[in-house]
């Protein structure tokens, strides 16, 4: 992991990323995470000072067995709130976070701010949009389907921006299948004109036929 607190890069970053839009707080001191692909970005074992917004790069979220194998969670490409919960909480984060590619991050402590982002009401309602898309995926993950169709058909409607699967790995993810279970379900999906390919790993669903 690289820290990077240079001015210049840091707002360089913060304006390609509107990150100041979601704050109504002035003079709020910002720096860079970098992550390797591989490396680790959060543990339950280590609480997290920051608020980090990932605004390049692919994340993997897991959890630990007892018996020590991982437990995946979730996949997700920028951009990412990481350390909502725990600021809400004030606890240590529940899963531990990857790069899955090379990751940037924007970063704010939150110590040195806290009184005032609890009063800040744009940063506050940034923190409700990120709850409510992680809230959406669980209850997505818990939702009844009776086929891998029919749950590629609920995961696209509910859960992908703008109704496009892009990239089947996370998909797999999140889908809790099999790749050959996915391509399979796509497969068929296309066949019967629900959804389109339109391009490698990328599928999107189509208007009901009238």
């Amino acid at each position: 992991m690289k820290k990077i607190s240079d001015p210049k890069q840091v707002d360089s970053w913060l304006k390609k990323a509107n990150i100041k839009d979601c704050f109504s707080t002035p003079n709020l001191g910002f720096f860079i995470y970098k992550y390797d692909k591989g490396e680790q970005i959060t543990s339950p074992e280590r609480k997290l000072e920051d608020i980090l917004f990932v605004v390049e790069g692919a994340i993997r979220i897991y959890g630990l067995r007892d018996n020590g194998t991982i437990s995946p969670v979730n996949q997700q490409n920028a951009p990412i709130v990481i350390g909502d919960m725990e600021f809400a909480e004030r606890g240590n984060p529940a899963f531990f976070t990857e790069a899955v590619t090379d990751v940037t991050c924007i970063a704010l402590p939150v110590s040195p701010y806290e009184q005032q982002l609890h009063a800040d009401v744009r940063f506050l309602h940034v923190l409700l949009h990120s709850y409510a898309e992680k809230l959406r995926f669980f209850a997505f993950v818990d939702a009844p389907a009776g086929t891998i169709q029919e749950r590629v058909l609920l995961y696209l409607q509910n859960i992908c921006p703008a109704h496009e699967l892009n990239g089947i790995e996370a998909a797999v993810l999140q889908l809790r299948c099999s790749r050959r279970q996915l391509q399979r379900a796509l497969q068929k999906l296309c066949a019967d004109g629900q959804v389109e390919k339109i391009g490698k790993g990328r599928y999107k669903l189509l208007p009901p036929i009238e």
